[in-house]
């Protein structure tokens, strides 16, 4: 394996970084901006790509900095939950559902913060355990634990709105 050219990380993983912003901040504008910050910071501090040696890990190194772009963003006390908002531009295969889909994000609104990324890295992100420790920069049984917990939280909030 190869590491990938600047464009090729770009097209191969904005969509997927965009859709881990819309699920945090639950504003499709705040999560463009985000996205775009987050390509801003990867461009400028990983001009030779030749240090990753696959695209996993390029990947990897993206959300790395978009949960640092978060932070930031969170850490200015800025309105990240505009409820209001409607994300029109989710993914196909969430629009199927819409209602499903409605639940969902607002189930995952209510975990805390540290189960919120750890869910939408897993299962949307589609990252391992490990890969997913070293992004936090937590132990691997941190993340299975904010896993487990996260489950636990969301399927009973999702029981609670008749979905089992």
């Amino acid at each position: 394996m190869t590491a990938p050219t600047m464009e090729q990380a770009v097209e191969q993983n904005y969509e997927d970084i965009l859709r881990y912003f819309i699920y945090r901040v639950r504003s499709h504008t705040a999560a463009e901006d985000l996205t775009q910050e987050t390509f801003y910071r990867f461009l400028r501090y990983s001009a030779d790509l030749s240090k990753f040696r696959t695209a996993q890990k390029c990947r990897a190194y993206l959300f790395t900095i978009a949960s640092n772009v978060y932070r930031d963003y969170s850490a200015k006390s800025v309105d990240i939950a505009d409820v209001d908002e409607l994300d029109e531009n989710l993914p196909a295969e969430e629009n199927t559902n819409l209602e499903l889909a409605d639940v969902i994000r607002n189930a995952l609104a209510k975990l805390p913060d540290t189960q919120r990324e750890t869910a939408v890295l897993y299962y949307y992100g589609e990252f391992k355990i490990r890969e997913i420790a070293d992004i936090q920069g937590v132990s691997a049984s941190a993340v299975k634990n904010r896993l487990k917990a996260a489950r636990d939280t969301l399927r009973i909030l999702l029981e609670k709105e008749g979905f089992s």
